[in-house]
């Protein structure tokens, strides 16, 4: 994992709330294939360098979610999600975390291998940190 990526995972598993929710089923990129629900998903989804002056300013965006057998669970966790990431800053090593919020919402449902529905509630996250 990168350092962004690092301090995500650490903020996530270093919220009570949130580690209370999911435990230590926290993952980066995607979950391993059988893992039990609710469980969240984080993964860069765009950004990278400013270039507007000599700092290493970076602008990321990560979508992260959670992944539950119910609506309302999905729903829930996401709640403690947003308290956890929105506005906050993140420890990220060699970086100043600047800018965190939560710019867009997303809901996904999808049909399991049993018929049963699975859903993926969570946002986008834009995260911007300076040396």
């Amino acid at each position: 994992m990168n350092a962004i990526e690092e301090g995500l995972y650490s903020a996530l598993l270093g919220d009570t709330a949130v580690f209370a929710a999911v435990g230590s089923d926290v993952y980066n990129r995607a979950a391993p294939q059988g893992t039990a629900r609710p469980h969240i998903v984080f993964f860069h989804a765009g950004g990278g360098h400013e270039n507007i002056n000599p700092s290493d300013m970076q602008n990321h965006v990560y979508m992260v979610k959670t992944v539950a057998d119910t609506a309302k669970k999905a729903g829930d966790i996401d709640k403690l999600i947003i308290d956890c990431l929105h506005n906050g800053a993140l420890r990220v090593t060699g970086y100043t975390n600047f800018w965190m919020a939560r710019e867009e919402e997303v809901q996904i449902t999808e049909t399991g291998p049993d018929g049963r529905l699975i859903f993926h509630t969570g946002g986008y996250y834009r995260v911007r940190i300076d040396q």
